[in-house]
């Protein structure tokens, strides 16, 4: 075999072993995309299923006061969103976690509802430069067809009212 058919083999072997360096690298690089592709949509699924898109029910932006009778007293709030599962109840110091209580709320030009409710989750913990409103979220409990009739027809009510 003489040098210049030497030297050509090797030149081919070089080509060939750097077209899978450069295949092997390629892969690779698609592979990461096609990972963070996936992480991404999965991060945007979460996102969906956060505790906003879990509700129930819709929630209706009101400012209706409240008053909440515990075994330990009674404390007045400000309801600043509500639903037929729960509101969001406006208060310097919320009540610990699932302490069960009733709410009397007393929305203007309407008579009181007293409903049984408990604290689902509270902001007590968080820094006061991190929130807007201190207090806790309440689900209502345990009420009878008539409450929760009596409670939807007030929320409509209301929506009506905001739509004239």
């Amino acid at each position: 075999m003489d040098s210049s058919t030497l030297i050509n083999s090797l030149g081919i072997g070089a080509v060939i072993f750097a077209g899978f360096i450069l295949l092997w690298f390629l892969r690779a690089l698609f592979k990461r995309r096609v990972a963070k592709q996936q992480s991404q949509e999965m991060a945007a699924s979460d996102r969906k299923t956060s505790w906003e898109e879990k509700r129930k029910h819709p929630r209706v932006s009101v400012s209706w006061s409240a008053r909440l009778n515990t075994p330990g007293g009674s404390m007045s709030v400000q309801l600043k969103d509500i639903s037929l599962g729960g509101a969001f109840a406006v208060c310097p110091h919320p009540l610990p976690l699932c302490e069960k209580f009733r709410v009397t709320i007393d929305p203007s030009g309407q008579s009181a509802l007293e409903l049984n409710a408990e604290v689902v989750w509270s902001n007590a913990n968080v820094p006061e430069d991190k929130i807007i409103n201190r207090g806790m979220g309440i689900r209502f409990i345990d009420n009878s067809d008539e409450d929760r009739n009596r409670l939807n027809e007030m929320i409509t009510s209301f929506m009506e009212e905001s739509v004239e």
